[in-house]
């Protein structure tokens, strides 16, 4: 038997959501059962404050990496932050 669960969500939330659950091709409802039924199987509820990059730190990153791999803009380690600091003052 089905029910209608009614709850208060911020109107921001539920639509990110739903346009989310579109693009994997799924309603909201299937999304919001299936986390209760994880709930009921796991008697646990976790929250996650991992960020997410955005598309130009990934970019960002990718430069970096290739950068590494070939050995450009590199700088040479140093022993200490004195060293450093004078390298950068030259």
């Amino acid at each position: 038997m089905k029910t209608t669960m009614h709850i208060k969500v911020d109107k921001d939330i539920k639509e990110k959501s739903a346009k989310i659950a579109h693009s994997l091709g799924l309603s909201l409802s299937t999304i919001v059962n299936a986390s209760l039924r994880n709930f009921i199987r796991t008697e646990t509820f976790s929250v996650s404050t991992a960020e997410h990059m955005t598309p130009y730190m990934e970019s960002w990153l990718a430069e970096v990496g290739k950068d590494i791999k070939a050995g450009k803009n590199m700088s040479k380690p140093y022993d200490s932050a004195e060293e450093l600091i004078k390298s950068l003052v030259k």
